[in-house]
C-alpha cells in the first residue's frame, strides 16, 4: 500500500516539476469520468464481461504542437464474472451444483502514455497515445456462490487476488477545445490470482469523458 502512495507521490511531484518547466507549449490539467468493460483473460476462458466506472484526474505536458505526456491518477474498476459448474461426489452420491463468481476490483491507477495529436480543425485534434500503466488493489467486493452457499468478502483481503497490477494502454480521441473524449483498451500482463486454478490477468476497454482547464 505505501509503495504505491509513493508512486502516486513522485509521479505527481515529477508531473509538477514538468508543469514548472514548461514555457512554450501548454499544460492542462483535467478530469475525467468514465464507463469500462471488463474482463480476464488466461487459463479460465470462459468468464464473462460486465460493465464497471472509472474516474480521475489527469495531466496532458504538450512536448511540441504534436507529441504529448499523458499522465494522471485515477480510480478504475476491473475484474469478471464466472458462471459454471462443479462436480460433487458425497458419500457415493454424484451430482452438479452451480458456481458463480463475481469479482470488482477497484485499483488505484497511474498511466504514462506517450500521445500523438493531429489538427484537423479549429480547436480540433485526433487523439492517439499509447504506454503503460502500474495499479494497485485497493479494494472491492467478491461473491463466491457454491451451490447454496454464498460469500462476500473485499476483493484483496483474501489473498486470493495479488494487490499489484501492471500492463499497456491503448487508445484515441478527439479534443473539442476544453472537452475530451477517448476510447482505449488496457491489457495486464501480470497474474493477479494467487491459485491453483491457474493465470487471470486484467482486459478493459474504456470510454471516457473528460475537461482539461
Amino acid at each position: 500500500m505505501k509503495s504505491i502512495y509513493k508512486l502516486s507521490i513522485l509521479t505527481l511531484l515529477s508531473l509538477m516539476g514538468l508543469t514548472a518547466s514548461a514555457q512554450e507549449y501548454p499544460v492542462k490539467f483535467g478530469v475525467k469520468v468514465g464507463a469500462n468493460l471488463i474482463n480476464m483473460a488466461g487459463d479460465i476462458t470462459d468468464t464473462d464481461t460486465k460493465f464497471a466506472i472509472q474516474g480521475g484526474v489527469t495531466f496532458d505536458y504538450a512536448i511540441n504542437p504534436a507529441f504529448s505526456l499523458i499522465s494522471g491518477v485515477e480510480l478504475s474498476t476491473k475484474g469478471a464474472k464466472y458462471h459454471g459448474t462443479t462436480f460433487n461426489d458425497h458419500f457415493g452420491d454424484s451430482y452438479y451444483t452451480d458456481v458463480f463468481v463475481n469479482l470488482n476490483l477497484m485499483y488505484l491507477q497511474v498511466p504514462v502514455y506517450a500521445a500523438y495529436k493531429m489538427n484537423v480543425g479549429s480547436d480540433t485534434k485526433f487523439v492517439f497515445q499509447a504506454g503503460p500503466y502500474v495499479a494497485y488493489g485497493l479494494g472491492g467486493k467478491a461473491t463466491f456462490k457454491d451451490g447454496v452457499d454464498k460469500q462476500e468478502v473485499n476483493s484483496f483481503s483474501t489473498g486470493f487476488i495479488k494487490n499489484f497490477d501492471f500492463g499497456f494502454g491503448v487508445g484515441a480521441g478527439v479534443e473539442f477545445g476544453h472537452i475530451v473524449t477517448k476510447l482505449g483498451y488496457e491489457f495486464g500482463v501480470i497474474n493477479v490470482v494467487d491459485s491453483e486454478i491457474g493465470k487471470l490477468q486484467n482486459r478493459n476497454a474504456y470510454l471516457t469523458l473528460g475537461y482539461q482547464f
